[in-house]
């Protein structure tokens, strides 16, 4: 389980374009920069994030997703405007031992920019560290962009019968 100063801790990822932004373990007090977040993202992106037509997170919802007993979930800013949240990642403890489910959401202004990639990747380590061996992720088959991200991770699938791929990260 994460502890708190783990909390204050920010990760560096400097973009191919040259942006640098934060990523850091959310917590309680993000639900309001959160919720703006999924604002600025269209229904499209959030559909592919929860396979549903999705506004937005309850309190509820964001008390399970920031809470450290269900997993880690991070917020990641610009690095010049720190309270400006444009991604949110998610590394959830499943009923398996050592196995977390990983989502990510990037505003769509930051798409296609290697923001995925570098979250995907720092989400594995993050996950590794954490004592999990394998990571899992739902998609939907048409989030092509989503599967490129996995794909750099080697993912495999568990399962492709359906509108939604279940897919399998070794670390």
């Amino acid at each position: 389980m994460p502890d708190a100063s783990r909390r204050d801790a920010a990760h560096s990822i400097t973009l191919p374009d040259g942006t640098t932004t934060r990523t850091r373990e959310a917590g309680p007090v993000d639900l309001v920069p959160v919720q703006e977040l999924h604002r600025r993202c269209s229904p499209g992106s959030r559909a592919l994030r929860y396979h549903a037509g999705k506004s937005g997170l309850s309190p509820a919802e964001w008390r399970q997703l920031s809470s450290p007993e269900r997993g880690t979930t991070l917020v990641t800013a610009p690095a010049e405007r720190t309270d400006h949240i444009i991604a949110m990642t998610n590394v959830m403890r499943t009923h398996q031992q050592g196995v977390g489910e990983l989502a990510i959401l990037v505003e769509d202004a930051w798409q296609a920019r290697g923001l995925g990639t570098a979250l995907a990747e720092h989400a594995a380590t993050l996950a590794r560290r954490e004592g999990h061996h394998t990571l899992t992720a739902a998609v939907v088959a048409s989030n092509k962009p989503m599967l490129h991200v996995l794909g750099k991770l080697d993912a495999t699938p568990l399962d492709a019968s359906g509108p939604v791929l279940d897919l399998r990260i070794l670390l």
